[in-house]
């Protein structure tokens, strides 16, 4: 029996169960929320929070504090798709590792992957990169929590492992999406392989037409892009987990609206058994329990070989330590033969004390360690800053910019005056009148070509007799980082 513990953001899931590389079960399900802002993106900001929860979570649902996975989807994991000869694991870690070459630079990591392929003289994998500290940090962290983690994994090679012992035994080419809280993940599988994933992030609740329709999108989207590198594959299943079956025929009408006439399904598979569990609200957790032996997966044991060299060079410096001591008595032998040059070794000797020892000396010392720290400090403050600079950035904004092209998406064809922007939405509110209904349909063809709206909400139009002008209908919602 295997606990397995998933985080993201706030929300913490936690399940125990059997794992397996053909089937796995599920024994018991946990949710709970975090602390606001104790975890963002996988990392534990508030360290004393979290293990003060975590203590408390654990104790009151009395669960295993051995045998534990982690699995975090974080974007600190960098992943690629590579392909490559057939090599042995040896040969095949030093060729992933020239190819993370770029990004690891000077900075220690730790590489793990899984194959993903293989055809007569190649072998396609897929290989992530973290950090040897972000390991470090997550194990100390449960060791203080009193919890022995076994494995770590990352949350995207965990969903591929489980698409691969799932769906991926059902079709050849599918399209998978997991929706949780605030994203929504999308795997695609092209000819029986792993070939894509992304996450998007959702605004709209599920069960609403507006998040049905953020669905049909990504899924055009995906099929785009198989067009556009050649994959001439039919899509033969579009599967939907993490959602309420009761609201498939409202997916299935929106992605059939964009002229997509795949099969749409919820997830559903008798590999994975479980007991009185909603399976779809625990997808992401579930698929800690999968394991397969195509490649090094576990992130500790990559941690722990680190470590093991680390204490070869140790044991390389202890026999180079013992070599200097020893040429150093036979230097000593001679310089007691010469009583000259012990002499003048003894005044060098003392005057370097004399420099060390030195008030000069001793306050530039402290005044560097003291300007030391608050270089690290504003380092933080600097990078911190800079971290909620690039979130804000994908903000849109509704600056005149914005502005100028909707002018122009309606010169000739409508009048429009801007009344309101919600920030935090995105959405812009509009007056917009016409002429004629010919130019109505204009106005609205226009708008919708422009990639700065994520959605153009078009409802209709109405006649205003006062005016013998045409009132248009429509809102506006800004893309991700528009106007920036």
């Amino acid at each position: 029996m295997s606990t397995v513990i998933y985080l993201a953001n706030q929300q913490i899931q936690v399940i125990t169960g059997t794992p397996g590389s053909h089937k796995i079960s599920v024994s018991e399900c946990y949710t709970a929320d975090a602390p606001d802002g104790c975890i963002i993106n996988g990392i534990i900001m508030d360290t004393d929070s979290f293990i003060s929860f975590m203590q408390n979570f654990w104790e009151m649902n009395h669960l295993p504090v051995k045998d534990i996975t982690l699995v975090v989807n974080s974007t600190k994991f960098i992943g690629k798709t590579i392909d490559m000869p057939l090599l042995n694991k040896k040969n095949t870690e030093e060729f992933i590792d020239r190819e993370f070459s770029d990004i690891k630079q000077n900075d220690d990591y730790i590489c793990r992957y899984i194959q993903i392929g293989q055809s007569k003289n190649t072998k396609k994998i897929y290989a992530e990169i973290v950090t040897t500290d972000f390991i470090k940090d997550y194990l100390d962290i449960f060791n203080e929590i009193g919890l022995h983690v076994k494995t770590v994994y990352s949350g995207e090679s965990s969903l591929i492992r489980l698409a691969d012992m799932t769906i991926g035994k059902q079709y050849k080419t599918f399209i998978l999406q997991i929706a949780d809280r605030m994203t929504i993940t999308t795997i695609l599988w092209v000819n029986g392989d792993y070939y894509y994933l992304n996450n998007t992030r959702c605004f709209y609740e599920q069960g609403t037409e507006e998040y049905a329709q953020d669905v049909a999108r990504i899924v055009s989207q995906i099929r785009q892009f198989m067009q556009a590198n050649q994959l001439d594959y039919p899509i033969e299943a579009i599967v939907l987990a993490g959602i309420n079956p009761d609201d498939m025929p409202l997916y299935q009408k929106a992605i059939s609206q964009l002229d997509i006439y795949a099969r749409v399904e919820v997830f559903e598979d008798s590999h994975i058994s479980v007991k009185d569990i909603d399976k779809q609200m625990y997808f992401p957790v579930i698929s800690g329990l999968v394991v397969n032996n195509m490649g090094k997966q576990n992130f500790i044991d990559g941690y722990n070989s680190g470590k093991k060299k680390v204490n070869k060079k140790e044991k390389g410096l202890g026999k180079g330590i013992l070599a200097i001591t020893i040429s150093l008595a036979v230097m000593l032998i001679a310089v007691f033969v010469s009583m000259t040059i012990r002499k003048v070794k003894e005044n060098k000797l003392n005057e370097l004390t004399d420099y060390n020892d030195s008030p000069n000396v001793i306050m530039e010392v402290a005044r560097y360690s003291v300007l030391l720290q608050e270089t690290t400090y504003l380092t933080n403050q600097y990078n911190a800053i800079e971290g909620l600079n690039d979130n804000l950035k994908t903000y849109p904004v509704c600056d005149s910019e914005i502005i100028d092209i909707v002018n122009d998406c309606a010169d000739g064809y409508a009048s429009v005056v801007i009344d309101s922007f919600d920030a935090d939405l995105g959405v812009m509110a509009v007056t917009a009148t016409a002429d004629s209904v010919d130019n109505i349909n204009k106005f609205i063809k226009n708008i919708s070509a422009v990639d700065i709206f994520d959605n153009v909400d078009y409802t209709g139009y109405s006649f205003v007799e006062s005016t013998g002008l045409w009132d248009i209908h429509v809102t506006f919602t800004l893309a991700e980082s528009a106007g920036r």
